[in-house]
């Protein structure tokens, strides 16, 4: 399960005026929101540990893995999207023991990737570049090496960005991590390659709207 991109947390009611509504508009509007929606809908990534929806004894050698849940959870709510992940209790009302061992890793999963921020207390500079354009840097003490960063939008007035790119230097130019379109709540980049820096920027470059300072959060490589 991943949520695609863009992903706008806003919706326009009269593409998907119904629950249920069938037509050529819906899964695009579900899938992707609409910058100029009316309605705030978050996306909702629906998925279950297991292949079905209830727990059956012949199924108990396909429950996903802790890896296969950390990717999940990378494309879902490292895109602006809820998860919503189904653990279906056995017949006794208990949750299966590999079940609970696949959660359980899957939380050392996202402990051992997410759980420092490498740019916490470091330096941020944000500047305003243009009307829907902006920068916004960390620069660290020392070099570090980088695998991953999350960005996120202050949203409580709704989201602005709509394209960005992520860039690193070391000593010298600067060098493209990764780019996207949406950031929202929270947007989750996988490098390609562990980095080497000593500063990583975002630059946005187009926003709805004057796009208001990004938080970035910046993690070791794994």
């Amino acid at each position: 399960m991943r949520q695609r991109e863009p992903n706008w947390s806003t919706v326009n009611p009269a593409r998907v005026s119904v629950p249920g509504a069938t037509g050529p508009d819906v899964a695009p509007a579900l899938q992707h929101g609409d910058a100029d929606g009316a309605a705030w809908r978050p996306a909702e990534a629906d998925t279950s540990i297991r292949p079905g929806w209830f727990h059956h004894p012949a199924e108990d050698a396909r429950v996903k893995t802790a890896t296969r849940l950390f990717d999940i959870y990378c494309r879902s709510v490292g895109r602006n999207s809820k998860l919503l992940l189904n653990v279906p209790p056995t017949r006794e009302g208990r949750l299966h023991p590999v079940d609970v061992e696949r959660l359980m890793a899957f939380r050392d999963l996202r402990q051992a990737a997410f759980g420092e921020d490498l740019a916490r207390g470091a330096r941020l500079i944000w500047e305003r570049t243009g009307t829907n354009t902006a920068r916004a840097e960390v620069e660290f003490t020392r070099p570090i090496a980088s695998g991953a960063v999350r960005l996120e939008e202050e949203i409580e007035d709704g989201q602005a960005v709509a394209r960005y790119v992520v860039q690193g230097a070391a000593d010298g130019d600067w060098t493209e991590l990764s780019r996207g379109t949406t950031i929202g709540y929270a947007k989750i980049d996988r490098f390609a390659t562990a980095v080497t820096v000593r500063r990583i920027r975002v630059v946005i470059e187009d926003a709805v709207r004057p796009p208001e300072p990004v938080r970035i959060k910046v993690y070791a490589a794994r």
